[in-house]
């Protein structure tokens, strides 16, 4: 079987295995909200935004480096094996510095443990994709949510859940899915390389910049969710955020092929610009076909579903929710270009045009929301503008040669 006749099946694993991992957040994030409402929901979707925005740049370091870089080397190896472990010390520690201030210590010991696994477990993930065993993944992560499950259920017996609970619950099912991952690894990827820092300048020469670009999105959420505690509390932090899960299936879309596109794209490296391009643009238009048919379905979907997810201890605004799925078809606008322009060596104008984007969206929710005194359901059609932009640039700017020969 050639290489071109196994993308589709890849693809539709690098699909499916997006979808099992989003569950996992999904599921856990669902019970929250039933267990805790709309409050708990809110500390909750703090939390793991910051746990995401750590994911997210130790992704863009060590991840897109191990995809990108040529691991066979065993210097590079073995910077990224160790820099990827001082990172997630690092972060450990200055998760628990921070939180200790504004959590009770045994939740803010909890916290960073959980945060330090997810990292963990992200990287030993990025390495199944780097190698396009996606459908490694999908028994990965379904083992993880068992394990979730499993844990919350035991604990339920001894009287109602609480946040520590669905903390360390998170933390169990990463810590599962990390040793399964890594029991998934061929025995080559095990390997650490030479003793020493390894070649740390070429990692960090391409992966700083990959996790600054990274670490934009989700601190841009997050930001955006401190904006609404400021303005409304953290009751309507949690409103906003179970609208944003319920329409989680269109971000899922679209974070699923864009783990895959990101690793076609290194694989591709060599093609011509312009083939890739193209291929960016079909790309880009299905995913927004796709996130357009999540939020029909969404709308049709929310007199019948909201009252469940909510545990009927507060209404989902319909206005959040559309938000919510114009936001994800914004990001299918930008994901593909942004990829590709990255693959290319030009992540640091990616990165400019993040940051500008990400600067107008904030920019504006702060303005209209805290200034003008906007309803806080407005906050991702906000978010959109920005990230719609950011896609146009990418496209106009990022390849403009060889988007006029497409």
């Amino acid at each position: 079987m050639t290489i071109a006749t196994r993308l589709p099946t890849r693809a539709l694993g690098a699909l499916s295995a997006q979808i099992v991992l989003a569950l996992n957040s999904f599921v856990l994030q669902i019970l929250v909200s039933r267990e805790l409402g709309a409050a708990g929901l809110g500390t909750f979707a703090l939390l793991f935004g910051a746990i995401v925005m750590a994911t997210a740049f130790t992704t863009g370091l060590i991840g897109d480096s191990l995809t990108v870089l040529d691991r066979s080397k065993p210097s590079i190896r073995a910077a990224l094996f160790r820099l990827g472990w001082v990172l997630v010390a690092a972060l450990g520690i200055l998760s628990f510095g921070v939180s200790v201030n504004y959590l009770p210590a045994s939740t803010a010991v909890i916290f960073a443990v959980a945060l330090a696994i997810f990292v963990t477990t992200d990287l030993a993930r990025r390495m199944l994709m780097a190698t396009l065993r996606f459908w490694r993944l999908v028994i990965v992560d379904s083992l993880a949510l068992a394990a979730t499950l499993l844990f919350l259920g035991a604990f339920s017996l001894g009287g109602p859940l609480q946040l520590n609970h669905f903390i360390a619950a998170l933390a169990t099912g990463q810590a599962v899915a990390c040793l399964l991952a890594l029991t998934q690894l061929p025995a080559s990827e095990r390997i650490i390389g030479v003793r020493g820092w390894g070649d740390w300048r070429a990692v960090l020469n391409y992966g700083v910049w990959r996790a600054v670009q990274q670490f934009v999105r989700p601190t841009t959420l997050n930001a955006a969710r401190w904006i609404v505690l400021i303005a409304a509390g953290t009751a309507a932090v949690g409103e906003l955020e179970a609208a944003r899960v319920f329409v989680a299936p269109a971000m899922l879309l679209v974070q699923g092929f864009g783990s895959y596109l990101f690793s076609s794209y290194a694989a591709d490296r060599d093609s011509d610009t312009a083939l890739l391009v193209t291929r960016a643009d079909r790309a880009a238009t299905a995913m927004l076909i796709g996130a357009a048919f999540t939020a029909l379905l969404a709308g049709s979907l929310l007199p019948f579903v909201g009252d469940w997810l909510t545990g009927g201890t507060f209404d989902l605004s319909l206005l959040a929710v559309l938000g919510w799925s114009c936001y994800a078809a914004s990001c299918a606008a930008v994901l593909p270009y942004g990829s590709l322009a990255a693959v290319r060596g030009k992540q640091q104008l990616v990165l400019t045009i993040r940051l500008a984007d990400s600067a107008l969206s904030l920019a504006l929710a702060a303005v209209l929301i805290l200034g003008v005194g906007v309803g806080t359901s407005w906050i991702p059609w906000m978010l959109s503008v920005g990230s719609f932009v950011g896609g146009l640039l990418c496209r106009r700017i990022l390849m403009p040669k060889a988007a006029m020969s497409s």
